[in-house]
């Protein structure tokens, strides 16, 4: 049941479903959604809280079509009980270049864990609230391979819920930055090199499944709002054009990776594995309740996949984010990426999530390409 609500802490339009009812989240909304992403951790042998700090709806640095939060509330107390964001931007899907919806920061607080009825509320919320006709009917979404409660909820096939249909394996790589000379031949980017760029990127990205669709217009939006620089793109030069691309983005003023506690075992070791990390190659782990010192390494397009060339974006992409003060460089392919394998060479610490197109019942077909996928972590 849809309606317009303003009580027990609800604004906008809502859904409701006994006792708790799903919202469109409004500015007053926002000190709980990051309160929720705060203090609920993703778990895993690190775990780790990722934060949007200081503006949760700040944080799509204005590339989406469309962005939203729904956050679920229990009717009688008003109290935030889950959240789930949608955004929707361009993307190459089947080679043509499509409105694709993306599901994630699904967080729910202990107290109502384990109740499908939220989980079934908030998916009816995004489907009757937030789906326009011009997206397409599914959504991509990553559940990380070691959250195997989550999977086996969503992907059971349990009555209300939209089928979880796999899309490939995602691999997140952590790179512990080294202080290097830039390698010959890998140039910082000028502003007249940004069209150059966003040729190469679309030329590239075509190809592959779900990957994102970068304009100038796209590049030079990020550019003025200052999360990226004309010279954190570093490029490989072809004659006028641009033959490898890669950027250092440092998204430190609107989202945050913070450690919120180690296994038992890592615990334990944590100062010897930071006593060899410069040995190991591995990154440095910092104490609980501090940020992660991380940049991404995105914008990743190189012609024909040269391996030369990327390892040399890669070595230069860790030479200037160390020289920006981060310690750990991410970047994320999938597993059957040959950039994959290069990065994984380095002895990186790798972080492996399973993709998924979430398919409403009565929707259109989901595609069925063999496409490689290729999603932009800086953006998921």
């Amino acid at each position: 049941m849809e309606r317009n609500a303003a009580q027990g802490g609800l604004t906008g339009r809502t859904y409701v479903a006994g006792s708790l009812a799903f919202a469109v989240a409004q500015r007053e909304d926002e000190p709980d959604i990051r309160r929720l992403l705060r203090e609920n951790p993703l778990d895993g042998w690190v775990r780790l809280s990722l934060e949007r700090e200081p503006d949760a709806f700040a944080t799509d640095f204005g590339l989406s079509r469309s962005h939203a939060f729904i956050v679920a509330r229990d009717r009688a107390t008003g109290e935030a009980a889950g959240i789930c964001e949608r955004s929707v931007r361009e993307a190459f899907v089947d080679g043509e270049v499509r409105r694709l919806p993306y599901l994630g920061s699904l967080r729910v607080t202990p107290r109502y864990r384990h109740r499908i009825r939220l989980l079934r509320g908030g998916f009816e919320a995004v489907r009757t609230l937030l789906h326009k006709t011009s997206d397409l009917p599914y959504a991509l979404t990553s559940i990380t391979a070691d959250n195997e409660q989550a999977a086996r909820v969503l992907c059971a096939g349990l009555p209300g819920l939209p089928a979880y249909r796999p899309a490939g394996e995602l691999a997140t790589f952590a790179i512990r930055t080294r202080a290097l000379a830039l390698p010959r031949g890998v140039d910082q980017a000028t502003a007249d090199d940004i069209p150059a760029i966003a040729v190469l990127l679309q030329r590239n990205y075509r190809r592959f499944q779900f990957a994102p669709v970068w304009s100038a217009c796209e590049l030079r939006q990020l550019i003025a709002a200052g999360g990226l620089r004309s010279e954190d793109f570093l490029v490989v030069r072809r004659g006028p054009g641009v033959r490898g691309s890669l950027a250092v983005w440092d998204q430190s003023a609107a989202k945050q990776t913070v450690v919120r506690g180690y296994s038992p075992w890592l615990r334990r070791l944590r100062p010897l594995v930071n006593l060899a990390a410069p040995l190991t190659g591995m990154p440095r782990l910092p104490p609980p309740g501090y940020p992660l010192a991380q940049a991404y390494l995105s914008h990743v397009a190189v012609e024909d996949d040269d391996p030369a060339v990327f390892r040399s974006l890669l070595a230069a992409g860790s030479a200037l984010a160390r020289r920006r003060g981060f310690d750990i460089a991410l970047t994320g392919f999938a597993t059957g990426h040959p950039f994959a394998a290069i990065v994984h060479a380095r002895r990186a610490a790798v972080y492996r999530s399973l993709l998924h197109l979430v398919h409403w019942p009565n929707a259109a077909a989901v595609t069925s390409s063999a496409r490689l996928p290729h999603v932009e972590i800086a953006v998921l």
